[in-house]
């Protein structure tokens, strides 16, 4: 499901929190460009809730089909402005979080053709090879003989390079053709899928990072 929410004038509304029941449940909120979207929901009938401190709040029941991508675009009225309340009394600054990271992993050195080899796919639908994994970085060979589920990484961005086949990518809802040797960035919060084009099976190299990688190699 990809949403775009907008006011009464066509300018995108980001901040919006997005609330989805049905078969499978969701929330989220609109980044700055108005958009939001939930992969991999199964099909079937959900209610959608938009509310947020700035738009009146708004429901609508949409339907998901088996394999389809569904765009939901909606208006927002504006709310009324509240005047501002007092200024509350100044507090202790809390503490730094310190940001998760994950384990750190071993240096490593690899033949991808070997690994290709000795763990190549097949006839089987997709395989997925760890090469590495150390901190917030995880580096995986992909390999797509059938059409891949949406993915999404919420805190993470994540880079493609074709190594072999050819194939499609639908980044947000729109497809364009990958070869040999293509390298594709992808944004955190990017919803993305892969497709195997011709006889040979489509092999990506992907690296992710920005989440802790919790199987150090």
């Amino acid at each position: 499901m990809a949403i775009t929410v907008t006011d009464p004038g066509g300018a995108t509304l980001g901040g919006v929190n997005v609330s989805v029941d049905g078969p499978t449940v969701r929330n989220g909120e609109t980044n700055g460009s108005g958009q939001l979207n939930f992969p991999g929901l199964l099909a079937g009938v959900y209610r959608l809730r938009f509310d947020g401190d700035s738009i009146v709040a708004f429901e609508k029941e949409v339907t998901v089909r088996a394999g389809q991508v569904l765009a939901v675009d909606v208006m927002l009225s504006a709310a009324k402005k509240l005047p501002p309340p007092p200024a509350p009394a100044p507090v202790a600054a809390p503490p730094p979080v310190e940001a998760k990271t994950g384990p750190i992993g071993e240096p490593q050195q690899l033949s991808v053709p070997r690994v290709l080899e000795g763990d190549f796919v097949g006839k089987n639908p997709r395989r997925e090879s760890l090469l590495s994994c150390s901190g917030n970085t995880r580096t995986t060979m992909l390999q797509v003989n059938q059409p891949m589920p949406e993915r999404m990484y919420a805190d993470a961005d994540v880079v493609y390079y074709v190594i072999g086949g050819e194939g499609t990518m639908k980044l947000n809802g729109k497809e364009s053709k990958l070869a040999l040797n293509d390298f594709v960035s992808i944004p955190r919060g990017g919803s993305h899928s892969f497709e195997r084009r011709g006889n040979r099976t489509l092999i990506l190299l992907s690296v992710l990072g920005g989440e802790p990688c919790d199987a150090a190699k």
